[in-house]
């Protein structure tokens, strides 16, 4: 544990996690003049915020605006009804829409830069409010000399490539973005503003004192908070007994989850401990994930939209558009399994012009796939027909033939991918602008093209989570709620310990870090508010 600063007992607020929505809790907290501690498991700051794109979804917000995008609030609040729905309270939808561009436009004043991510769709574009163009921004990226003078050790990136394009490997002079930016400017902002940052701390219960909330031990550490605590330390991705208990059962595993490790539930099995409600508990943030010959997870996710590459069931048969949302896809996974159908888990075929041109899975494009074939990750054959027999997949070959014929055409009448004004053919546009990635090709549809230059290859694409999306009931600050629906005195939640108030659905890139910053600065707004009424 790193040394303990003897003022410890002296604090107005405890913060539990260092993901976005933690640090911008405690970032509110320092900036309004309050005592503010903040404890993380790892020995690294960051939590899965560290580890994504870190794409922020805050619906007219100043660099959308700015950007000449026709959004509105009353705009996305359309969108949330047709997303969302009724399986949240609409109070919870709006105070997210009313906080999330405030919070933004609030940490450009503390030093956190972001930029608009041009052209990234909302994930429903079609949908009443959705936007194609998107409305989600990204963090500025830093270079790596900036990066280091942080300070404090941000988690370590993925492996290049697990996740995202290929874009160029980071040198020593940067750039630093995504997860890894954010998370940097968030500490930086918050060691300025007089946070006490202490990592490798493990929260291990809550303090309670007459009824209320009073501080939170972290093993034989206890840390007292005077006016309240934020519990922002994920979810229980990494608990498989919380998971099988949720009823997320043996198809969502632990070891498949993109989430850290250390996200095991602590936060939630103490709140719960206090008689708290919980909500969503079976849900995820789904994503579809490969099985590298590590043994480690890769995020599935421009690679579906890339021209080239299908997505079989065991049997051979495409069962999805491969560019649907990375959440949706989980949604219909899980459906079509409970079907009885052959999808968990599913092979993405592709052929050698798809992995020279696009790569595959964190495999640079180019790169030799031999050492995954022998470890077994990637299934290699000379013909079609030689892959079906491999795989045990006795209607791929048509499968196939008929793909091709529909790149050849520039329809694909099977499933619809890559319709012209498409979530998918506007996600394919973005990512070309990426190095290394091919642009327009001599087929007629962009997002389609033919499996034919062999040799050919398969990997297994299993069920795989961003982390759950289950946790706490909270009120529109962020108070943890009982069963009755009244608040746990002095405990407040946001991120993925606190229930989303996206309910089953992800409206678009960020919908996920978006609420966990806006109800971590809307948490300690309502104490600090409490606390200006009150003597100290």
């Amino acid at each position: 544990m790193d040394k303990v600063p003897k003022d410890l007992t002296d604090n107005d607020v405890v913060v539990v996690g260092s993901g976005a929505g933690g640090l911008v809790a405690a970032l509110t907290a320092a900036v309004r003049g309050l005592r503010v501690t903040l404890v993380e498991k790892a020995p690294y700051f960051g939590g899965t915020t560290a580890l994504s794109g870190a794409g922020l979804w805050a619906p007219a917000n100043l660099h959308v605006l700015a950007a000449g995008q026709p959004d509105s609030l009353d705009l996305a609040r359309e969108y949330l009804k047709h997303t969302v729905g009724d399986r949240t309270p609409t109070s919870m939808q709006d105070a997210f829409l009313e906080a999330a561009a405030e919070v933004i436009a609030w940490l450009e004043e503390q030093g956190v830069r972001f930029s608009y991510m041009t052209g990234y769709p909302d994930y429903h574009p079609g949908l009443p409010g959705g936007l194609l163009t998107g409305r989600a921004i990204t963090p500025k990226a830093m270079r790596g000399p900036d990066f280091a003078a942080g300070g404090h050790p941000v988690h370590p990136p993925l492996p290049m490539g697990a996740g995202g394009p290929p874009i160029p490997e980071v040198g020593p002079e940067g750039p630093v973005w995504g997860g890894q930016s954010l998370i940097a400017m968030l500490l930086t902002a918050c060691e300025d503003a007089g946070v006490t940052l202490l990592a490798d701390t493990a929260f291990t219960d809550l303090v309670v004192e007459d009824g209320r909330v009073a501080g939170i031990r972290a093993g034989e550490l206890t840390i007292p908070a005077r006016a309240g605590v934020v519990l922002a330390a994920g979810g229980f991705e990494h608990n498989a007994e919380m998971r099988e208990k949720a009823g997320q059962g043996v198809v969502a595993r632990s070891d498949w989850s993109l989430g850290v490790v250390e996200n095991t539930g602590d936060a939630i099995r103490a709140g719960i401990a206090l008689g708290a409600a919980t909500d969503l508990l079976e849900d995820c943030w789904w994503a579809p994930g490969f099985v590298k010959p590590d043994g480690t997870p890769s995020f599935i996710l421009w690679e579906r939209v890339a021209p080239g590459g299908i997505v079989v069931d065991r049997d051979g048969h495409r069962w999805i558009n491969e560019g649907t949302d990375y959440n949706t896809f989980g949604h219909v996974m899980l459906a079509a399994h409970a079907e009885g159908r052959p999808v968990i888990p599913s092979w993405f075929v592709m052929d050698q012009h798809f992995l020279d041109t696009a790569g595959f899975a964190g495999l640079r494009p180019g790169a030799d796939p031999t050492p995954w074939v022998e470890a077994g990750a990637l299934v290699r054959a000379d013909t079609v027909e030689e892959l079906a027999e491999q795989l045990g997949a006795p209607d791929l070959v048509a499968t196939v033939e008929r793909w091709n014929a529909a790149a050849a055409a520039g329809v694909d009448d099977e499933l619809g991918r890559g319709a012209p004004d498409s979530h998918e053919r506007q996600l394919l546009a973005v990512f070309q602008r990426y190095p290394g990635i091919a642009g327009p090709h001599e087929h007629p549809n962009p997002s389609l093209a033919p499996i034919s230059s062999g040799p050919f290859y398969a990997g297994q694409l299993v069920l795989s989570d961003l982390g759950t999306k289950g946790g706490l009931v909270c009120d529109e600050v962020g108070r943890v709620l009982r069963e009755d629906r009244t608040p746990v005195p002095g405990l407040f939640a946001c991120g993925n310990t606190m229930a989303s108030m996206m309910g089953h659905s992800y409206p678009g890139p960020g919908a996920c870090i978006t609420p966990a910053m806006a109800f971590g600065h809307l948490a300690v707004t309502a104490i600090a508010d409490e606390l200006a009424g009150a003597p100290r």
